[in-house]
């Protein structure tokens, strides 16, 4: 009986999935920042509360200034036992599959130019009606050199790289810590 309950779970949990269709975001970043491209995106979606956590993981951020870059890159690795770079935000839907909201707590660029080094990490929920759509995906923009994300660009278009694919895996930002972290 519990086999049949768990396989009947996961069915619905599957047929629920699919038939919300989600589409996984577009990531916008300026080519000065390519060489900490995005090495993959870890996705988890709750069915209770028709959320999916985005976590993005980064190969690198790199301090503005070189020197202090270097002291940055060994206080992570010490810190947080890697130096790729791990942020996580939040897609909201409906019942129907429609994104009702973007949450990025803790990740949020606001108004802050790429090369900012102070007060980063802001935190905002953001309605569809901010939100640039293409093919349905939102887009979002990787704003400063630590990576938080906004939905209107900090840098010049003109150089801009579109993700559009990506490494992708099921699982939480605790699995993405525990793959690129030593600790």
């Amino acid at each position: 009986m519990r086999k049949l309950l768990t396989a009947c779970f996961l069915a619905l949990a599957i047929g629920l999935f699919a038939r919300l269709e989600i589409q996984l975001p577009i990531f916008s970043m300026p080519q000065s920042d390519s060489k900490n491209g995005i090495a993959e995106v870890f996705t988890d979606f709750s069915e209770e509360d028709l959320t999916l956590q985005v976590t993005v993981v980064f190969t690198d951020e790199d301090y503005p200034c070189p020197v202090i870059d270097f002291l940055y890159d060994v206080y992570r690795y010490l810190r947080y036992g890697r130096i790729e770079d791990i942020e996580t935000f939040y897609i909201r839907f409906d019942s129907g599959g429609k994104i009702i909201a973007l949450d990025f707590p803790g990740v949020f660029a606001g108004n802050h130019a790429f090369e900012d080094t102070k007060n980063l990490h802001g935190s905002a929920v953001l309605m569809p009606n901010v939100i640039t759509f293409v093919d349905e995906r939102p887009l979002i923009f990787v704003n400063t050199w630590n990576h938080m994300f906004g939905v209107v660009p900090s840098f010049d278009r003109a150089n801009e790289i579109l993700l559009l694919d990506y490494l992708v895996t099921e699982g939480t930002r605790k699995d993405a810590e525990h793959k690129y972290s030593w600790h």
